[in-house]
């Protein structure tokens, strides 16, 4: 029997904190304070550079390093650029929703110190999700806490980590 790819949320919503809580069980993801007991699996897959993953239980392909603090117009800006300049080969590069970013959340920490995959960077602790939080502010998902946050995303903000699917 093959991988099923099991598709998610790609476009970015509005949600409030017991809407993301939901979103996290529902999804089975990992996470220290809405999901402790989630074990979303990944079938992470070399891509052939040092820049790029590809999950093929979700058919998206990663930025393996992401981009430096700053605040989300920064942050888009960044994203457009790598669409400009085709990074690794490909345009389509997006922030990931909450239910992608949540997807890459592992329930232990790695050698590292993040509920990450360690191919990953660790520079990028904390990432931007495309979602924005109802009443006010943006998503986060941060990998050295294991959980989904929210706060203002302006000076400075978090850090960027693109992915596009496949």
């Amino acid at each position: 029997e093959g991988l099923k790819v099991i598709d998610l949320r790609s476009k970015a919503d509005f949600f409030s904190e017991e809407q993301v809580s939901g979103l996290i069980k529902k999804g089975g993801f990992f996470d220290t304070k809405h999901n402790p007991t989630g074990s979303f699996k990944n079938y992470l897959v070399d891509t052939g550079n040092e820049r790029t993953v590809t999950d093929l239980a979700t058919g998206l392909m990663w930025d393996r390093y992401g981009c430096d603090i700053a605040n989300i117009k920064r942050v888009r800006i960044h994203v457009a650029e790598m669409n400009r300049e085709e990074y690794s080969g490909h345009s389509g590069w997006r922030l990931p929703t909450i239910d992608e970013a949540m997807s890459l959340m592992e329930p232990g920490k790695n050698s590292k110190g993040l509920y990450l995959h360690p191919c990953f960077s660790q520079n990028q602790p904390f990432i931007f999700a495309a979602d924005q939080r109802r009443p006010g502010g943006y998503w986060f998902v941060d990998y050295k806490q294991g959980a989904a946050f929210w706060a203002s995303g302006t000076i400075p903000g978090g850090f960027g980590r693109a992915c596009r699917t496949i």
